[in-house]
């Protein structure tokens, strides 16, 4: 550790000590009740921030004080994005007036604005999240991190620039990720030898691996962490970084209004360690509002045990997952998924891996692609590629996958283009959003 990062950690914590943060308390329960969760200790107290949520929201919000004489979380409905944000009022707490507390919006994949309220407390809760799993990875406080993402316009704003100084943050957009970008950010990588951690979008890192793969390039072995978010971490991303910065990914699962809900183990591929300090996560049917059981394909439902000025409990947040079971018995996903209307079904109506996809890279090289399904029969396979494939081996192929009376057209494109968020959908189902 150098003496620039060792001034930033101080720096840091300096801070957390004079605005009475308490983040290096909540970082300590994480770490605890994440790494020993058999102990009696933890889950007792996991299961008494579990009841003080529910006992503070049924006492102080509108919406849940019907369910005042719960007996235990199943006695509570699941909730969405679109009961929060119609019902907005009824879900915040009366114990806090907005003004003390931080407004999270976010426009969301479907683009639909959506906002929810936070207490201090758990937005120190989320640095401690933020923290905790970022440091599983490999990042340390103060080292310089690269983040790819979708940056506000004001970013440069000096006070802005002032404060990712000294959290060593280097801002870099996922929409300005041309050739030259690209080289110049190489080029400060190489040309300082400190250590140095990613964070960011997988197409980001898409682009930058394509471009490094054009250009022959050598390794760069500075690069200590490497972290995906928001998109899917497919085989070419994990595989090419890899080579190149000589660190294996690893994704996240988060979302705005929540936190980081859980990022896979390191060196472990598909297994997502639940952050059970901060959240109680339960996978429903796809359909139905009951719980599914280990092993099997469901909607990820989440409640919050920290943001008391708005109580989110059973919060279906619009992502599918498989949870499982380890020999010591604490659970786990093995898998994550887009949202619902991401899905693929065949032609019988049976949802099929979203991995199929990545079927189609042995094909050819694209710059971008996607598989789209716009009706209950029909699928769109878009290629962004300077050659023409094998069509009648891929439909072939993909005739086995949805179905032998599947309409499929393969249509070549010059561009996907991201979404407003910044990200971008390997699999979109637009017939399924219809109904």
């Amino acid at each position: 550790m150098n003496l620039s990062q060792v001034f930033r950690r101080k720096v840091f914590w300096f801070f957390d000590i004079l605005n009475r943060n308490d983040i290096r308390k909540h970082y300590a329960d994480i770490k605890e009740l994440i790494e020993t969760p058999s102990s009696q200790s933890a889950k007792d107290r996991k299961d008494n921030y579990l009841e003080k949520i529910l006992q503070h929201a049924v006492s102080t919000t509108w919406f849940y004080q019907k369910y005042t004489g719960y007996n235990s979380i199943s006695d509570f409905p699941v909730i969405n994005k679109n009961m929060i944000r119609d019902s907005f009022e009824e879900f915040k707490s009366s114990k806090y007036k907005a003004n003390k507390c931080t407004l999270i919006s976010t426009s969301g994949s479907t683009g639909a604005p959506f906002s929810v309220l936070q207490n201090k407390s758990k937005r120190c809760r989320n640095t401690g999240d933020n923290l905790y799993f970022s440091n599983r990875s490999g990042y340390e406080i103060g080292q310089k991190l690269i983040y790819i993402k979708i940056w506000p316009d004001n970013y440069k704003h000096t006070t802005i620039l002032s404060k990712f100084w000294w959290q060593n943050i280097v801002p870099q957009s996922v929409f300005r990720l041309d050739n030259n970008n690209i080289a110049n950010l190489i080029k400060r990588l190489e040309e300082n030898p400190g250590k140095k951690s990613f964070l960011g979008y997988t197409s980001g890192f898409e682009k930058i691996c394509k471009y490094l793969d054009k250009n022959n390039s050598g390794s760069i072995d500075n690069i200590v962490s490497i972290i995906t978010m928001s998109e899917a971490l497919n085989d070419y991303v994990r595989t090419s970084m890899q080579k190149y910065f000589g660190v294996v990914p690893v994704s996240r699962y988060s979302n705005n209004e929540n936190g980081i809900i859980a990022q896979e183990d390191r060196g472990v591929t598909s297994k997502f360690i639940i952050n059970t300090a901060s959240y109680y996560i339960e996978v429903f049917d796809i359909d139905k509002d009951v719980p599914v059981h280990p092993g099997k394909l469901g909607r990820i439902i989440v409640t919050d045990l920290h943001n008391y000025a708005m109580p989110m409990i059973r919060y279906d947040t619009g992502d599918v997952g498989i949870i499982e079971m380890d020999p010591n018995g604490v659970s786990y996903l093995s898998s994550i998924g887009g949202r619902k209307l991401d899905l693929i079904y065949n032609t019988k109506g049976e949802i099929i891996p979203s991995h199929v996809s990545y079927k189609l890279c042995k094909y050819g090289d694209y710059k971008q692609f996607q598989l789209v399904q716009y009706g209950e029969k029909d699928y769109l396979i878009k290629l962004n590629t300077d050659k023409k494939v094998d069509e009648n081996k891929m439909l072939e192929e993909y005739k086995e996958y949805f179905g032998q009376d599947a309409n499929i057209e393969i249509q070549y494109v010059d561009e996907i283009p991201l979404l407003s968020s910044g990200k971008r959908r390997e699999v979109t189902n637009t017939y399924h959003s219809k109904s």
